[in-house]
């Protein structure tokens, strides 16, 4: 089937230049770059969700979340993982996140999911990093736990959704989260 729009992957390059080429997950998470090398599961997984317990207590009281969701474990993570020969996965919560409309409960939420995905890869080095879960669209909050996640927890990086509420991540109200992402070079 002929499409007349790029693959995923000829866009992605495309859009990083000639250098994008070269640009692996072991470029972008190189505290990881000498596990996905080694011999055995070589892959790094990027895009890979994990459901800490207090997320868990937060969300299914209103059946926010799926089977899958709520039956996840760090050892079926990991026996997933085997299967699919993946060296690491980089967390982040998924959908519907951490904000539900209250700055302080979002920014809870957001703390307690960071705890627990820090605590998972002092567990399990070889096997987890973690991206910092925010509390967008509260700017203020959000800084705050990009702070406190990188310089304390030491995230590989920040998950974003592409939009809260009315806000998509253009959004001018989000600039000061750019500019400190900007500061920092961290991955988004």
């Amino acid at each position: 089937m002929h499409h007349d729009h790029p693959s995923r992957r000829s866009f992605v390059l495309g859009a990083l230049g000639v250098a994008g080429a070269a640009v692996t997950a072991g470029t972008l998470f190189p505290r990881h770059q000498a596990i996905a090398q080694a011999t055995g599961p070589r892959r790094i997984d990027v895009h890979h969700h994990l459901t800490p317990p207090a997320y868990v207590q937060e969300l299914e009281p209103n059946k926010l979340l799926l089977p899958p969701t709520l039956n996840w474990t760090p050892q079926k993570d990991i026996e997933l993982m085997d299967a699919g020969g993946v060296a690491v996965s980089i967390t982040s919560i998924t959908t519907p996140g951490v904000w539900f409309g209250s700055h302080a409960a979002s920014r809870r939420l957001s703390r307690a999911c960071n705890e627990y995905a820090a605590k998972l890869v002092v567990d399990h080095p070889k096997r987890f990093g973690m991206y910092v879960n925010v509390p967008l669209p509260d700017v203020e909050g959000t800084l705050k736990e990009i702070e406190y996640g990188m310089d304390t927890l030491k995230a590989d990086g920040v998950a974003v959704f592409t939009s809260y509420g009315d806000k998509w991540l253009g959004d001018p109200a989000f600039e000061p989260i750019y500019a400190e992402l900007h500061r920092r070079k961290a991955v988004l």
